[in-house]
């Protein structure tokens, strides 16, 4: 007959050994104390018998199994029957990533986790953008003002400035960092022939400047003839008849 042993506190089955008969009775058997001749029933998997009311009840038993903190998805483990993950805050199932969060049960993906990250990313990207842009223009910014740099190079200047901007407003923007088209760079040739453009845009507007000039200044000269002659002829004639009167009176 076998003697099955519990703990006195939580009636977890302990041990079992062979009883010993009653010396005063060869039909009965010696029961220490915490133990009970009762048979243990079957043991599922991951339960454990513990004797409780006067019979064997069943309760969980995780020592030895691989469980998961359901609060950092760290290894954990459970070192005394009796004791369900769910009670002890565990789970079998291992945590994805760190991007998921134990709800209801289960590992579920944490939005503002992921949301932070993104963001965290998109940040990271604008920074590497803004700071490669930050250096084409760097230590000219005084030359830019004082009108020290060439055409080209106030250009490309503007057009790294212009460029830093549209970063800053794709980041403003209300649907960032979920929809983001980051600004092309400054294309060189374009703004090259950007500025060519100019130059002969300006260099056909000096010239018409220049030409209406010459014409004004024609005009003026021509104006100023004219009138010059305009003045000497009244003159001769007044001079004819000062020259003329004498004679008329000494024929009288």
């Amino acid at each position: 007959m076998l003697c099955n042993q519990y703990d006195n506190l939580t009636g977890r089955y302990v041990a079992s050994f062979l009883a010993e008969r009653d010396p005063m009775d060869a039909n009965r058997y010696l029961v220490p104390a915490f133990c009970t001749l009762t048979p243990l029933p079957e043991v599922p998997a991951r339960s454990w018998p513990f004797w409780q009311d006067g019979k064997w009840m069943m309760q969980p038993d995780y020592r030895g199994v691989r469980l998961y903190r359901t609060d950092t998805g760290e290894p954990g483990e459970i070192t005394v029957a009796g004791v369900s993950p769910d009670e002890a805050g565990l789970t079998e199932i291992p945590r994805p990533s760190d991007e998921y969060v134990w709800n209801d049960g289960a590992w579920v993906l944490d939005e503002a986790v992921v949301a932070e990250r993104v963001r965290a990313a998109a940040m990271e990207d604008f920074y590497a953008r803004m700071e490669g842009a930050r250096q084409r223009n760097l230590g000219k910014s005084d030359a830019r003002v004082t009108g020290k740099l060439s055409d080209i190079e106030a250009a490309m200047f503007d057009a790294w400035a212009a460029y830093q901007v549209a970063l800053v407003r794709v980041v403003d923007s209300p649907t960032f960092p979920n929809d983001i088209v980051w600004p092309d760079e400054p294309d060189p040739q374009a703004v090259l022939a950007k500025v060519e453009a100019e130059r002969a845009e300006k260099a056909a507007r000096e010239a018409e400047e220049a030409a209406r000039r010459e014409e004004e200044a024609r005009r003026n000269e021509a104006a100023k003839t004219a009138s010059d002659v305009e003045s000497a002829v009244p003159a001769s004639d007044e001079t004819a008849r000062d020259t003329e009167a004498p004679a008329d009176v000494d024929a009288k």
